[in-house]
């Protein structure tokens, strides 16, 4: 409609018909399996019209062509060079990834741009027209629309029921129940993270597991820290109180090894948000027993890096998946006073949060999983799921274990110099004692 529209005003201002306009989606399959279907409904009598193996739609009144729009996918290299040719406007379909347990990858903001300068046809006025269900909010029309609107965008948001009655959303909301993703995107108006396989958080909730409010350190209590080693060093940061399992922060870098993560990234962190960690020695960690020693630009294994720079108790975590999957599903499942036990800190568990609602996944092939295993390699969201794991077990987090507070055991014949020379330090430690 808003093509037709243009395309009349167009005309009226003098610039001849009929207006050129792309149609870009992922694949051109999109295009047949949707768009096609759409412009032949019975509700447009016959007015647009398909041409050349569905690459070509035509609008025609009166036996004129007002509109002439080009469809076609970006899913290769040699596909994106198609939105270089002129236009007077161009419409995106989904250009976030839409597709839910298939791998899509939608339209990148690169091929957005040059599609942008390629609107060179004179008329009154050239516009690029959008249209996609809610994507993630770090996906880059989120960004460039919403949260840092550029200049010359405009965002208009379809009211949630406009094309829908209450028994339908009410029907909907209940056949979505065990995907909140899906009520997220497609009832409530709200981003979310789109699934590309089985959700390896099971039970976890954004509305439920990330705090309101910053969730920050208790003072003089003991921190627990998970580290991933790989291409991708990741930290995950949490306290255990009064058996709520706070998440402080989850910081990982883009390039470097664990000397640069450490140095560069985790205790400048820990330095302002946590300084009695450190200096007090109340650091419990388990890192990635897969540790090898070119994950470093120095000649030290990672792990005994890891030591020097952050002194306390470190071990290796457990090897087999099983063992880390049970404390994580656990800790999803945990709740406090009634209240849920697992709490993220908003600001500095932002990718943590995107990784356990859905980017960290079980791979699927034909709508089965396809491994009893997270998708490798997926960074930096399966960094951020096993650094998240090693935390849990470092806290002694585990299925079926009670996370409120233990009582106190005092020992009357406790020695000191009968005290090891290392204190391993569990879910009942308290820095205080």
């Amino acid at each position: 409609m808003a093509m037709v529209e243009h395309a009349q005003k167009h005309s009226a201002a003098g610039y001849p018909l009929p207006t050129t306009w792309m149609g870009v989606t992922d694949t051109l399959q999109s295009h047949k399996s949707k768009t096609i279907k759409s412009l032949q409904n019975p509700l447009w009598r016959d007015l647009w019209t398909i041409h050349d193996g569905g690459h070509v739609a035509k609008f025609m009144l009166d036996g004129k062509c007002l509109v002439n729009l080009d469809l076609f996918g970006i899913e290769d290299e040699g596909a994106k060079a198609r939105v270089r040719r002129e236009a007077t406007g161009a419409w995106w379909e989904e250009p976030a990834p839409a597709s839910v347990l298939v791998e899509s990858s939608g339209v990148d903001e690169d091929s957005y741009a040059m599609g942008v300068t390629s609107l060179r046809i004179p008329s009154y006025c050239n516009p690029c027209i959008l249209t996609l269900n809610y994507p993630d909010e770090d996906h880059w029309t989120w960004q460039r629309f919403i949260e840092n609107p550029q200049p010359g965008t405009k965002y208009f948001r379809v009211p949630p029921g406009e094309r829908a009655s209450a028994e339908d959303r009410d029907r909907w909301l209940a056949a979505t129940a065990n995907r909140p993703d899906l009520q997220r995107r497609l009832l409530l108006g709200m981003p979310g993270t789109v699934l590309q396989g089985e959700q390896v958080a099971e039970g976890f909730n954004e509305d439920l597991h990330v705090a309101k409010e910053r969730v920050k350190a208790i003072p003089g209590e003991p921190i627990f820290i998970g580290q991933d080693f790989g291409h991708t060093p990741t930290t995950v940061i949490g306290q255990l109180w009064r058996g709520n399992i706070r998440v402080l922060a989850a910081l990982t870098i883009d390039r470097g090894g664990i000397k640069q993560h450490v140095e560069g990234v985790v205790l400048p962190y820990l330095r302002n948000a946590i300084p009695w960690a450190i200096k007090d020695q109340l650091v419990c960690g388990h890192y990635d027993p897969s540790a090898a020693d070119e994950q470093t630009d120095i000649e030290q294994n990672p792990a005994e890096l890891l030591r020097q720079l952050i002194p306390g108790y470190w071990e290796p975590s457990v090897v087999d998946w099983d063992s880390r999957k049970g404390p994580m599903l656990a800790a999803m499942n945990k709740a406090v006073a009634g209240m849920p036990a697992l709490q993220l800190d908003p600001v500095y568990c932002k990718d943590l949060k995107r990784a356990l609602s859905g980017r960290w996944f079980y791979p699927k092939i034909k709508g089965k999983i396809s491994n009893d295993k997270p998708k490798k390699p997926n960074h930096p969201w399966e960094d951020y799921g096993d650094a998240f794991c090693y935390m849990l077990c470092a806290m002694g987090v585990s299925a079926g274990v009670d996370l409120r507070p233990k009582p106190i055991q005092v020992n009357i014949g406790f020695d000191a110099r009968e005290m090891p020379q290392v204190l391993r330090v569990n879910s009942s430690f308290n820095a205080r004692g």
